[in-house]
C-alpha cells in the first residue's frame, strides 16, 4: 500500500474521532471561540479550539470542518477533514504551507503569540485570527476556511 493510501487511511480513522458526538476531554472543556476575519477585518467565520483539535464554522454557524494533528510514520501532521456525511480529506499542512487534497500548494500561513495570518500562492494577504492557543493548527485551520478547502 502507498503513502498516499495509507496517510487516507489514517486520515478517515482521525475524521471520525475529530467529528464525532463523543469527543472526551473535548466534551468537558468548552472551547476557546475565535473569529476568522478576512483580510478587510470582517467576521468571516468562527475556529473552536479544543485541547487537540479545532472545528471550523461558517458566519452561520454550520460546521465546515476540522484540522488536527496526527502522528504518521515518526513525525506530525497537520490533516483538514470536511465535515460532510463523507468527512473525506481535504488538505494537510506543513512548514507554515497548506495543500488541498491532490497535494497542491493553496497558500502560506504564519501565526505570533496572539495573530495568525493567511495569504494566498502570491502571498497577497486574505485574513487573519487572534489564535491565543494551539498557534500552528489554528492558523493551519483558518488558513484552510479562507482559502476555500471548507
Amino acid at each position: 500500500m502507498g503513502s498516499h493510501a495509507k496517510r487516507a487511511i489514517l486520515v478517515l480513522g482521525v475524521a471520525l474521532l475529530l467529528l464525532d458526538g463523543s469527543r472526551g476531554l473535548a466534551s468537558i472543556i468548552p472551547p476557546l471561540e475565535v473569529d476568522i476575519l478576512d483580510a478587510n477585518e470582517s467576521k468571516q467565520g468562527q475556529a473552536l479550539l479544543y485541547p487537540n483539535f479545532i472545528e471550523l464554522k461558517d458566519r452561520a454557524g454550520t460546521l465546515k470542518g476540522a484540522i488536527g494533528i496526527v502522528l504518521a510514520q515518526g513525525k506530525a501532521q497537520l490533516f483538514l477533514v470536511g465535515a460532510g456525511d463523507e468527512r473525506k480529506l481535504i488538505g494537510w499542512a506543513e512548514n507554515r504551507r497548506l495543500y488541498n487534497a491532490e497535494n497542491k500548494l493553496v497558500g502560506y500561513y504564519f501565526w505570533t503569540a496572539i495573530w495568525s495570518y493567511v495569504y494566498d500562492p502570491n502571498m497577497k494577504k486574505v485574513g487573519q485570527a487572534q489564535c491565543l492557543a494551539y498557534q500552528g493548527v489554528c492558523a493551519a485551520g483558518i488558513a484552510g476556511y479562507l482559502l476555500g478547502l471548507f
